[in-house]
């Protein structure tokens, strides 16, 4: 057994995440401990490691949680930030791209551009960096956007190496900034248009983006080396802020307002509903306006990829919201 497996704080999560099979074993020994944190904020009710499991097989398609450890300031053992033990490190997970083979995935919780780096979570920080080390688990730390070809990720943005000494004081995150996003990106292994599109920050790229920029890549097709817009998909499909919102009734697929769910009886509303999910491929059957099994299921889909952290197969607001920005995209 591993010295950072007897941390006191560690939770063996192996296997009971939810997942599509496993990752493969490493061709590669690990050279590089690598750095990440999660970009969501703490106080989101999506920033747990079910919800980055769910997003990263359910979304990016990839077999696994991205991470081989985690840890989750939000729950606290004897003064210190809980670890998760993930994915196993002999395993090759996707979270760096072409350096997957020699990088150990560690990811922070939390989005450090404005949440603060808290003691327990710094306490963690360095038990696990210790003990890393004491097992020969790696020779080099680095974060993220260290990493060949993710110079432009906001990730990370704490002072790791600070953090790795005994020292707490002073331990808030010391403000970086990421390189340019290029105006085009190389694929690396285990990319997907979800996992490196930019839907937050000033630099706005977001899926939709990249689909309309990219119209002869498949989103699901990607291949390692295949060069896509990426800077330049900025606004492909995102209207811009001078541009009049229209009035519901005069889009060609209007979306009801208040909440949809299985039981409603608003057959008119549930209609459009299934129709709009139908004309951008979430096929839910016949616009019958019944919100049954199918039409549950649609938004669900319709969620997975557009409101990862908020799936319960129920129209609202934020679906609504999202639904509206896709029918706009493909110019209904």
């Amino acid at each position: 057994m591993y010295a950072f497996q007897k941390l006191l704080q560690l939770v063996d999560k192996r296997g009971k995440l939810v997942h599509k099979g496993q990752y493969g074993k490493r061709s590669k020994t690990i050279t590089t401990r690598v750095w990440h944190h999660s970009l969501t904020k703490l106080s989101a009710g999506g920033s747990k490691i079910e919800s980055f499991a769910d997003f990263h097989v359910n979304t990016n398609g990839w077999p696994e949680i991205a991470y081989h450890l985690i840890i989750d300031p939000k729950h606290v053992v004897n003064g210190k930030a809980t670890i998760y033990y993930c994915v196993d490190i002999s395993k090759k997970s996707y979270h760096v791209g072409n350096s997957n083979s020699i990088g150990l995935g560690i990811c922070v919780i939390g989005d450090y551009r404005t949440d603060k780096l808290a003691e327990p979570t710094i306490r963690s920080i360095i038990d696990l960096h210790k003990a890393l080390i004491a097992d020969g688990i790696g020779k080099y730390d680095k974060a993220h956007n260290e990493m060949p070809g993710y110079s432009w990720k906001a990730c990370c943005v704490f002072d790791y190496n600070k953090a790795f000494k005994d020292v707490l004081e002073d331990m808030l995150p010391k403000p970086t900034q990421p390189a340019p996003v290029p105006g085009l990106y190389t694929i690396q292994e285990g990319d997907t248009f979800w996992s490196i599109a930019l839907k937050d920050g000033k630099e706005g790229i977001t899926v939709e983006d990249l689909i309309a920029a990219n119209p002869d890549v498949k989103p699901s097709e990607l291949k390692v080396g295949q060069t896509i817009k990426f800077g330049k998909a900025k606004n492909s499909y995102t209207p811009t802020p001078e541009t009049p919102k229209k009035d519901q009734s005069e889009y060609k697929y209007p979306l009801p307002s208040g909440v949809l769910k299985v039981g409603s009886t608003d057959k008119n509303a549930i209609k459009q509903l299934q129709e709009a999910l139908n004309v951008v491929y979430f096929k839910c059957g016949a616009a019958d306006g019944i919100y049954g099994a199918k039409t549950k299921d649609a938004v669900i889909r319709f969620q997975k990829v557009y409101l990862p952290y908020a799936v319960d197969g129920i129209y609202g607001a934020n679906t609504r919201s999202k639904l509206q920005a896709v029918l706009k995209s493909k110019g209904y």
